[in-house]
């Protein structure tokens, strides 16, 4: 057994709380007698007492925990009610989740796991979804992929023995949202847009290449202005698959957020007759066939242009990647302070001030936050 047991905060049986090195968050720790060695598994959390309770519940359930059971004896739908109940019910996707197990049960009714997963089976199930349900292939991943997810929800558990291989269908490859711009279409759709809010979310998507939503939604509050940080994801808000990194303030807006911080006007960035703006269809739609622009320029356009325009300039690939928050960094302190770094994308923020420069030469005026401020 391992030594310095004394100095443990917490421990139930043969397991302990300890930390990692290079992580505030507590683990369940134990020794494994086989390997020898000293096992973590983190518990996800850095409090200490919410960590004891994690633990002790962890400890009590395997105790009382019975032997998982063979797949030709668990009926799917057992399966299936535990899984909605006890996780998928919390997810933001519910609804989704619950839609797609439905289906699953609607096609195989009282069948067992094994007879379920009969490749057989499972061929006739995606079959039935395309030809009965009439769901897209994108619809029918989407519809297996819960339906697995719930069978490794349950072998994780240890209420099941094996998890059945489930065979997923490969969608067609959509084409990109939006073409990627040129400087004169983009000074285009400023001269265009005659309401305000409408240049500044254009304005502020070429400034940080972040998707619609996320610059709909940005308060004032989310900019620092003495560090030049704009930080995307609020505070509370869980990061999703389309994740929102903190990027830098481009000089060419600076200007601009400072006027709005010291007027205190509205909290929200983006706001049309005092009220946050939740969709700009059909404002978009309009002011694109004003632009005379093409179906093909959408709002994520700016997204594309500024992720082209960076490559073009030269930007190291990993830059990008942070700047569009396609490799979302590991929650280390190192990690949280990195945009406080002076260099933290300097290359990519310098090409964005240039791209906006440019559009400003094209609107003649000297600045975008001179544009935005005339038009407000």
């Amino acid at each position: 057994m391992p030594r310095y047991q004394n100095e443990r905060v917490f421990q139930i049986g043969d397991y302990w709380l300890s930390k990692q090195s290079r992580s505030d968050a507590w683990c369940r720790t134990w020794f494994d007698t086989k390997a020898r060695q000293t096992k973590r598994a983190s518990l996800r959390t850095a409090d200490l007492d919410e960590a004891k309770q994690k633990l002790t519940d962890w400890f009590v359930l395997q105790q009382t925990k019975p032997e998982p059971e063979s797949t030709k004896e668990v009926l799917l739908a057992e399966v299936f009610a535990r899984f909605y109940e006890q996780h998928a019910k919390q997810l933001r996707s519910a609804v989704d989740a619950q839609r797609s197990l439905r289906y699953w049960l609607e096609f195989h009714g009282e069948a067992t796991i094994h007879e379920a997963a009969n490749q057989s089976q499972q061929e006739k199930f995606r079959d039935w979804l395309v030809t009965e349900k009439r769901l897209s292939l994108s619809s029918v991943r989407r519809a297996l992929l819960v339906g697995k997810s719930a069978l490794n929800w349950a072998y994780k558990r240890g209420d099941i023995e094996q998890v059945p291989y489930i065979v997923l269908v490969k969608p067609p490859r959509p084409d990109p949202k939006g073409r990627p711009l040129e400087i004169a279409e983009v000074a285009k759709l400023f001269k265009a847009a005659h309401q305000p809010h409408m240049r500044v979310l254009i304005a502020f998507m070429l400034g940080t290449a972040a998707r619609t939503g996320a610059v709909l939604e940005l308060g004032l509050h989310q900019i620092d202005l003495s560090n030049r940080l704009i930080e995307l994801n609020p505070k509370g808000r869980e990061q999703t698959l389309k994740y929102r990194p903190t990027v830098k303030l481009p000089e060419q807006l600076a200007p601009y957020i400072r006027h709005r911080q010291s007027a205190c006007e509205h909290p929200n960035l983006i706001y049309f007759r005092g009220a946050p703006v939740k969709s700009i269809k059909t404002s978009w739609r309009k002011l694109r066939d004003r632009a005379g622009l093409d179906g093909d320029v959408q709002t994520y356009s700016f997204r594309h242009t500024i992720a082209r325009w960076l490559r073009m300039q030269g930007v190291p690939a990993w830059e990008v990647a942070s700047q569009l928050g396609h490799k979302a960094p590991d929650y280390t302190t190192t990690e949280i302070y990195a945009p406080f770094d002076p260099a933290y994308l300097s290359k990519a923020t310098a090409a964005i001030d240039n791209f906006l420069y440019q559009v400003a030469c094209e609107l003649r005026v000297k600045a975008m936050s001179e544009f935005l401020l005339n038009g407000s």
